[in-house]
């Protein structure tokens, strides 16, 4: 069965608790959480002892928990290139194993991990290079994996032409990529998340992609809407993806995951930061993602 996850910072400039963030969360149907740790890798919560790290955390995951939800996935920092100077590489190494201890803390059985990209870039020999490079990257992150009991899922991206500033391929865009970079990087630490808006700025179709990936591959998810042409993270109906299609396609393949979320920018986007309205928000939300994960043949 299809559960219901969210990504919910969005919900933070509303004066809304976090216990009663979660709270409206549960009431409305979901499942779990996606707690992100997408911030700069120089964020404090990075210099934290191990302790102090293993405290915070386990402080917001029985906040969570008390509430009737689980911290479904987290989101390790990305934008991360290869070719950077060795401190600053090394910073954002040290920033990738501080967010698998976290989400360890939090029970939380996936981290989502970017590949290392190149900005601008989708030549034939400079996806080879990142794939080669990649796969040194996710290596060295195999060791946390296993210690922490957490399972990496490598997202798909796309890129922007740098001439026409169009949406384009980029490294691991493809659902034949993210196969080829968890065979190679191996399965016992890896899988994948599918953003559904990011296949479709790098033209794919993300319902061919849910076939192709299957229950085999399809590790994780990042739901949200755009129309072809900018990551506008919306809510499902803003755009141009078929979420008709998406439901049947993960219901096909007997997906039983996490329908999850990453619709951050809908609500923000108005600029109109009301508990009210939040909640209203959050229960469209929901019925919403309902309607998309009840789809059938």
């Amino acid at each position: 069965m299809i559960k219901l996850g969210t990504k919910c910072d969005f919900m933070d400039d509303t004066g809304i608790t976090d216990d009663e963030k979660y709270g409206i969360l549960a009431k409305m149907g979901f499942h779990s959480v996606d707690y992100s740790f997408q911030f700069d890798y120089k964020n404090p919560l990075f210099q934290l002892s191990d302790e102090e790290l293993k405290i915070k955390m386990e402080g917001i995951r029985k906040i969570i928990n008390a509430n009737g939800l689980v911290v479904g996935q987290t989101h390790s920092p990305h934008d991360a290139y290869w070719g950077e100077e060795p401190e600053t590489r090394e910073a954002r190494f040290h920033a990738q194993v501080q967010a698998i201890k976290a989400a360890s803390y939090l029970n939380s059985p996936y981290i989502v991990i970017h590949p290392l990209t190149k900005p601008w870039r989708l030549d034939a020999d400079v996806l080879a290079e990142g794939k080669k490079i990649n796969m040194e990257f996710y290596g060295e992150l195999r060791p946390y994996l296993k210690k922490y009991k957490v399972k990496g899922a490598i997202e798909n991206l796309f890129s922007n032409n740098p001439v026409t500033g169009c949406p384009c391929r980029s490294i691991c865009s493809t659902a034949e990529d993210l196969i080829d970079y968890v065979e190679s990087a191996g399965t016992d630490c890896y899988t994948t998340c599918l953003d559904v808006g990011h296949a479709a700025l790098a033209m794919q179709n993300p319902v061919d992609m849910i076939y192709k990936l299957g229950k085999k591959y399809l590790g994780v998810t990042h739901m949200h809407d755009n129309r072809y042409a900018f990551d506008d993270h919306r809510m499902p109906g803003m755009g141009r993806i078929d979420w008709y299609g998406v439901g049947k396609a993960l219901n096909d393949i007997g997906f039983d995951g996490i329908f999850n979320y990453e619709a951050c920018r809908t609500y923000g986007s108005l600029g109109i930061y009301k508990k009210e309205l939040m909640v209203e928000y959050i229960r469209v939300f929901a019925e919403l993602g309902k309607a998309i994960i009840s789809v059938k043949s």
